[in-house]
């Protein structure tokens, strides 16, 4: 079985990041506890998110979800009610086209049975990267945010992720932003809990 990230394994982590690198380990103090919580029980919701969420601010894509949550009624996306929201719910609420027909294709697949997120579940990590990436719309970042946020995976670090890329740069006073061989060099002590790391370097941004 898969191990997903909850509170027992969050407190195993801590204690093992605090211990292996110590620049990461005042950030943990700083910050405070790991409220990291994937939506496991929801990974339509979790993969549509990380869908509108691409290449925008936080703040943008909070924004677009606030709109859609206010036309569907409910603050959860599923394959049915994003395939219920007309062309014009979806461009009002700030999508572009090609994220529309990112949404409503991979809702399709669902319905469809082309894609099953029981069977995603008991796949590893590399292997649901490949899966998710021959849907139409999902690169590797979208598909690693799943792992984190859907699935709970905790020994991800997406290395092409802008936030985590600042992180690095700020916490470890590196006076450019490192190369992915830097930040592979970096996060090894880290696993394999480089998910929990990775919170850590968002919220040091913030």
């Amino acid at each position: 079985m898969q191990k997903k990230i909850n509170q027992p394994l969050i407190r195993k982590a801590l204690k093992h990041l605090k211990a292996a690198d110590p620049v990461l380990s005042e950030v943990i103090i700083r910050h405070g506890p790991c409220t990291l919580k994937p939506s496991s029980d929801a990974p339509f919701h979790a993969l549509a998110s990380s869908i509108i969420s691409q290449q925008i601010s936080a703040g943008a894509a909070r924004s677009i979800k606030g709109k859609l949550f206010a036309d569907l009624g409910v603050e959860q996306f599923t394959s049915e009610n994003i395939l219920g929201l007309t062309p014009r719910h979806l461009k009002e609420a700030g999508l572009s086209r090609s994220k529309q027909d990112y949404l409503r294709g991979i809702a399709l697949a669902i319905q469809n049975g082309e894609l099953e997120f029981d069977f995603l579940a008991k796949c590893e990590d590399e292997e649901i990267v490949a899966k998710l990436t021959a849907l139409k719309g999902v690169g590797k970042w979208t598909a690693e945010m799943f792992l984190i946020f859907g699935l709970g995976r905790p020994d991800i670090l997406s290395l092409g992720d802008v936030g985590i890329k600042r992180g690095f740069k700020l916490v470890y006073g590196l006076q450019e932003v490192p190369t992915e061989d830097k930040m592979i060099l970096i996060s090894e002590p880290w696993r394999p809990y480089r998910s929990i790391a990775s919170w850590y370097l968002w919220r040091s941004i913030d």
